[in-house]
């Protein structure tokens, strides 16, 4: 919300009462319970007059971009992520992080695979004064490590998830980051979960929302 305001971008948001999107129905097999929350959430979004919807976790931005249009008629809600505004409206202006730091960045599954979205994240990072980026030898872009959650695994299989968290934690941790960035709140957790296994306090997990926040007000 602060990103969006400092960015004179206009918006309201539903808190409580925003539908879910119902991607986990998809991803299990659900489709007919799915096809019919599609049809519940697209009715909602248009009955508040919603014409274009910004969104910050990777997997509803799939479902409401790539999913739901193909179980509704005429579909016409344009769908970007929250990334995809920050580009385009920081092209004119110059942030600065508080202090000098290196950064690596660990690409979300969804975001990375499905939505396409590699480049941008690490083009807002690199247009940030004080962030040196990076990177994992080549597990990064659509083949970074997953993280071991999303899709309720970390729910199923807890011990795995720990495991393949743990394991693209210390991935992250060998480029000698300050700071390890991500834009998905579930690889947030098992990131955060990895360093405490591995109890690396002097590594944190921020998400780019918190990033370019701060950048803003340096």
């Amino acid at each position: 919300v602060k990103v969006l305001n400092n960015l004179g971008v206009e918006f309201g948001y539903l808190a409580h009462d925003e539908p879910c999107c119902g991607g986990l129905l998809h991803y299990i097999g659900l489709r007919n319970e799915f096809a019919k929350n599609a049809q519940e959430v697209y009715k909602q979004l248009k009955s508040r007059g919603v014409k274009r919807i910004i969104s910050i976790v990777p997997s509803c931005t799939y479902t409401l971009r790539d999913l739901i249009p193909k179980y509704i008629d005429g579909y016409d809600l344009e769908v970007k992520h929250f990334l995809e505004v920050v580009l385009e409206g920081i092209k004119s202006r110059e942030l600065r992080f508080p202090k000098e730091v290196k950064v690596t960045y660990h690409d979300p599954c969804q975001l990375g695979r499905y939505l396409g979205l590699i480049e941008e994240p690490r083009q807002i990072l690199k247009a940030i004064k004080g962030i040196e980026l990076v990177e994992t030898e080549w597990t990064t872009g659509e083949w970074a490590t997953c993280c071991g959650g999303g899709g309720g695994f970390e729910a199923v299989f807890p011990e795995l998830s720990e495991i393949l968290a743990v394991n693209r934690t210390q991935e992250l941790i060998e480029t000698g980051a300050e700071i390890i960035v991500t834009h998905c709140p579930g690889c947030i957790m098992q990131l955060k979960n990895g360093l405490k296994e591995l109890k690396a306090d002097g590594v944190k997990v921020l998400d780019l929302a918190q990033v370019v926040a701060k950048a803003m007000e340096g």
